[in-house]
């Protein structure tokens, strides 16, 4: 019996139709901050806290953060379409040119007007297909639950 393979098109959009929220994870390459939207997240455990992003192995985040073994999710909220779209461009541009972020004294820049800050360790990472699996250890979080989350939905921020 083979099996059917499901195309890329077909799998983007059947996999758009679930609803997400959005992040922006951010670390260091060098003296460089760096970051990206992802909307592939999710907990993993409560004891001991753990979550998973997953990153294009083309992703130019995704080597520096690596190396460093520590990043930081940013959940941005409904208002944060402009941050979105600014973490999700080519890296070419400087994404964080007159962009106001907190260098925690951990590493991981939090990004100003994100409600929700996740300090992570890297626990593990795991190569699965055209993406790597990052497994964050949260060691801090700040929050501000007072808004409502921002969600993708079939390719769009809302």
């Amino acid at each position: 019996m083979s099996e059917q393979t499901v195309s890329p098109d077909d799998w983007r959009s059947v996999m758009g139709y679930f609803a997400s929220g959005v992040t922006v994870v951010t670390g260091w390459d060098g003296n460089e901050p760096v970051g990206t939207t992802v909307s592939a997240f999710c907990s993993v455990s409560l004891t001991p806290p753990l979550l998973l992003v997953c990153l294009d192995h083309k992703n130019p985040a995704l080597a520096p953060i690596k190396a460093k073994g520590h990043f930081g999710i940013n959940i941005l909220g409904a208002d944060g379409m402009d941050v979105a779209m600014r973490f999700a461009t080519p890296m070419e541009t400087n994404r964080f040119e007159g962009f106001d972020f907190v260098h925690d004294e951990t590493g991981a820049p939090r990004l100003s007007g994100a409600p929700v800050f996740i300090d992570c360790a890297l626990h593990d990472s795991y190569t699965v297909g055209d993406h790597e699996i990052l497994i964050g250890r949260g060691l801090t979080v700040a929050k501000d639950l007072t808004s409502k989350p921002m969600i993708y939905h079939q390719g769009n921020f809302l």
